[in-house]
């Protein structure tokens, strides 16, 4: 008689727990199915020739995390064969115009950074905007001259990239 009772009961509890994992995929947000801190769209205009000047605007929009309850938080913009000539103003203690702090903003509706840059090297292009998160303090995040952030030092939050092939003059 006690084997039964076990026995019905585990199958009482296998039942249960196979309707517990039906209803939670029944009631899961079918919405886009994937998780985005943040929303970064990078985008850019203008012809891709060397002596040229290239259009870059980077758009930031809240995903799934609100900004302010992260420490610190940057976007950064790589923008690899480009002399940039204007940029969104920013501040960033590493003094490159590509680099912003987002610390503490409002995402809930869409922020634009823009660079403008004249192309200085032909052949294949990829701009890479980034938004991160230090895995250290400040100090220990690596960013050269281009605006370029070494992945390694950082946690990353959302990325774009976009990739043209530059002619040789226009």
């Amino acid at each position: 008689m006690q084997e039964r009772t076990v026995l019905i009961l585990v199958v009482v509890l296998v039942v249960a727990t196979a309707g517990a994992g039906v209803a939670v995929n029944v009631l899961r947000d079918n919405g886009s199915g994937t998780w985005h801190a943040f929303l970064l769209t990078l985008d850019w205009h203008g012809t891709p020739a060397v002596g040229s000047d290239l259009s870059i605007t980077v758009k930031v929009q809240k995903g799934q995390l609100d900004s302010r309850s992260l420490p610190a938080l940057f976007l950064s913009l790589d923008v690899g064969g480009l002399a940039v000539v204007s940029a969104t103003p920013g501040t960033n203690p590493w003094g490159s115009p590509t680099v912003w702090n987002l610390t503490g903003l409002d995402f809930s509706t869409p922020r634009m950074y823009n660079v403008t840059g004249t192309l200085t090297e032909a052949g294949s292009t990829t701009l890479y905007a980034m938004i991160w998160v230090p895995l250290g303090d400040l100090r220990s995040v690596a960013v050269d001259a281009v605006g370029h952030v070494n992945p390694a030092d950082v946690s990353l939050m959302a990325a774009d990239f976009s990739t043209f092939t530059v002619a040789a003059a226009a």
